[in-house]
């Protein structure tokens, strides 16, 4: 990887140093987590609190029974981006053999470089004293769902809660709704199998104060109560086109780094009429996650609720506020119909114009491709104890000159030399980089090309 990323994430002390003096700036109130206490929960209360989910007019991924899902669903095994099985663990899979009730969960051994493996697989073999079951959280399971299921089944799907207690004030609880969709097709970096989306209703002395919004994992906020137009104890929760965020209002929002819109002339999804407690599901203790690992942010299935799961913010007094109201000038509707994406050439000249395509965006400071495109080996380096790419790489912008950032705004790579390493893997190195300033080893390195899941990143 060019060390853009290695300034930022392969640990040089003033890039790192440059971190830690950024997060030690200014203080930040601390998130509290609450996960779920069934002691005192009420299905009848449940039931009485649950929204009015409003969904867009233009919403054709709609919410669907997660069990039902499941089934229709291919169990299989990730080990951690090293490697996919090609032999599904499940096909089809029982709901029931994923939770915690289950007599004999389904079960996976790890693999271990060096072992030969018995099973027809591209990993390693698998070592026998390593083995994970499905209950635990974030071991590799996930569902592999058919692109048919993607459409979902409609406003009469199930909802699912859980009740919380606050931490220290005994009056205050509050019900989790869950939200499950079989597919998120937001049209910019955001495109991934499963979407569960939730809100909380907030309760003080049992009665309803305020409706926590969860807003695409930004810091929860929180709307009165009255606010929402309650109709017989239900609040109306609005479900953003294609990313079901929840929101408060219909309109144009802005949100980390991503543009919803919601609408008052869609569907309604009165949840009330079937909404079930989370931890009487078949699957309940599932720990896996509800689609694919691309191992690229925005384009990996989410976990859903677990026992234990402690979620931020539940009782969050942060007001939603501007953030939730249409910007003055909002951007144009989309398209009625978007066209359908197209696979990326998977040829060496494939790979060079998605290697340009990044150098473009470090020169522009676009965190969301930088992001996207590097995301394999800003996982990696993650995984290996530095921050986030969204935090990493906003402060590797600032560490690039400007006349170096404005010629990689328009820099190219010489085919003649990049090096394949495989039919699928090819080698940018810093001499093949013609820009109107010239870059050392130093100041940009070699990266590594790979072709995944129908497009190439940036994987070293």
């Amino acid at each position: 990887m060019s060390s853009v990323r290695v300034r930022a994430m392969a640990g040089v002390g003033v890039a790192v140093s440059a971190s830690l003096a950024l997060v030690a700036c200014g203080p930040e109130k601390p998130k509290e987590y609450t996960g779920a206490d069934p002691s005192e929960a009420s299905a009848t209360a449940a039931a009485q609190f649950a929204p009015l989910v409003r969904l867009h007019e233009k919403e054709s991924l709609m919410p669907m029974d997660a069990t039902r899902f499941i089934e229709r669903s291919v169990l299989r095994f990730d080990h951690d981006g090293f490697c996919r099985e090609e032999e599904p663990v499940a096909d089809p899979v029982d709901p029931r053999r994923l939770g915690t009730r289950a007599a004999a969960p389904y079960r996976h051994q790890d693999v271990e470089p060096g072992k030969p493996s018995s099973k027809p697989v591209s990993c390693p073999g698998h070592a026998s004293d390593k083995e994970h079951a499905a209950t635990d959280v974030g071991a590799g399971f996930y569902l592999d769902p058919p692109e048919e299921v993607r459409e979902g089944e409609g406003p009469g799907a199930p909802a699912y809660w859980e009740y919380h207690k606050h931490k220290s004030d005994p009056a205050r609880s509050a019900y989790v709704y869950w939200f499950f969709y079989p597919y998120n097709n937001l049209l910019v970096g955001n495109r991934h199998e499963g979407d569960w989306e939730r809100v909380a209703v907030q309760l003080r002395d049992g009665k309803p104060r305020a409706v926590t919004f969860a807003k695409h994992g930004d810091t929860p906020c929180s709307v009165k109560w009255a606010d929402l137009n309650p109709s017989d104890g239900h609040p109306t929760v609005y479900s953003a086109l294609g990313s079901h965020g929840s929101y408060p209002a219909s309109g144009v929002h802005r949100v980390s780094h991503t543009v919803d819109r919601t609408s008052d002339k869609g569907a309604e999804w009165r949840t009330w009429d079937n909404v079930r407690p989370v931890d009487g599901q078949p699957w309940w203790g599932y720990g896996g996650w509800w689609g694919a690992q691309e191992h690229v942010k925005g384009f990996n299935g989410p976990m859903g609720p677990y026992p234990n799961r402690q979620l931020p913010g539940v009782f969050s007094d942060e007001p939603c506020g501007d953030a939730d109201k249409p910007p003055a000038d909002p951007p144009a509707d989309p398209p009625e119909e978007q066209p359908e994406e197209q696979p990326a050439p998977r040829t060496k000249e494939g790979a060079i114009k998605r290697y340009e395509q990044f150098l473009h965006a470090v020169g522009r400071e676009d965190i969301d491709t930088v992001c996207e495109v590097a995301g394999p080996a800003a996982k990696q380096a993650e995984d290996q104890g530095f921050g986030p790419c969204e935090v990493t790489f906003r402060i590797t912008f600032q560490m690039i000159p400007p006349t170096q950032k404005k010629a990689l705004q328009t820099a190219t790579v010489d085919p003649q030399g990049v090096i394949e390493l495989a039919p699928d893997r090819f080698e940018m190195p810093t001499a093949a980089v013609r820009a109107s300033v010239t870059f050392s080893d130093d100041e940009l390195g070699d990266s590594t090309m790979e072709y995944m899941k129908d497009e190439w990143y940036v994987v070293d």
